[in-house]
């Protein structure tokens, strides 16, 4: 391991904030190992795993035992400076209780708001988000198909000549295409109708999988040599599949409703700059 790592691996740690991850403390206390202590100080695996998020992206392609060592030893140097900064009477500085009471505040609110999302987000209203998901997912056929994107009918009908001679589809839009998706071989991945434009799409589902449009198709991108690939009725996710989905779109109403509900029944005042009113 390089010698300098560990230098860029403290300033990283150092420069993005607390190591006393909100995710310390969480994991169930039989699981959670003492790692270290320090004059009878307890650092926990947990304290460890929320220390890695501060990490930088190399650190990944370092072994598991190094980084843990080193974020072990840097736990301590905080616990021992931390320590050693209350000694000093540094923690009554004005500014640094101030900045430690904001620290409590977002770590309460944090675990606040994870047992409002664990109550708000259970299986039942995850299964009735659900439902209407399904209830309101496109239904029909889904096609997957290649393009290639000219500027002319003329370079189009090339285009159809030279794959009806047997040249590959990809590699023809890989060398010919205009559009974005000539570096992937013209590749559009699975779509429904309604997500292209009515003339690209219209040719695109009259066309049988394994064949190409020797007719180009003209829109207002230029002119389009289509081979569809594939075609499949649509298959919506299973509620497994779209369990992420539905708490990611579900959870900022709930966490915007509860906090709504705090601040009807609480006296809220604001002065200068914030008395203008969001908009």
């Amino acid at each position: 391991m390089p010698v300098f790592y560990p230098i860029v691996i403290a300033l990283a740690v150092l420069t993005t904030g607390s190591l006393w991850s909100p995710l310390a403390g969480q994991m169930p206390v039989g699981e959670d190992k003492v790692v270290a202590t320090v004059d009878g100080f307890e650092i926990r695996m947990s304290d460890v795993d929320g220390a890695r998020p501060n990490l930088p992206p190399q650190a990944t392609g370092y072994p598991k035992k190094v980084v843990t060592n080193f974020l072990i030893t840097t736990l301590i140097d905080a616990r021992l400076a931390a320590v050693e900064a209350r000694r000093q009477g540094i923690d009554q500085d004005p500014a640094v209780k101030r900045r430690i009471e904001r620290t409590v505040e977002q770590l309460l609110q944090n675990a606040l708001l994870k047992k409002v999302m664990k109550q708000k987000l259970g299986e039942k209203q995850l299964r009735e988000a659900y439902r209407k998901m399904l209830k309101d997912a496109p239904s029909g056929d889904e096609v997957r198909a290649r393009h290639i994107l000219v500027k002319t009918e003329k370079e189009a009908l090339a285009v159809v000549k030279r794959a009806q001679k047997g040249e590959g589809f990809a590699k023809l839009a890989q060398e010919l295409s205009t559009g974005p998706s000539g570096k992937s071989g013209g590749d559009l991945g699975y779509f429904t109708a309604e997500r292209m434009v009515p003339a690209f799409s219209a040719a695109a589902f009259a066309t049988r999988p394994g064949e190409i449009t020797v007719t180009p198709v003209k829109t207002q991108f230029g002119w389009h040599v289509i081979k569809v690939e594939d075609r499949r009725k649509i298959s919506p996710p299973s509620f497994k599949e779209a369990r992420p989905q539905l708490q990611q779109k579900l959870a900022p109403k709930i966490r915007e409703d509860f906090h709504a509900v705090l601040r009807a029944n609480a006296k809220v005042e604001k002065f200068g700059m914030a008395e203008t009113p969001d908009k």
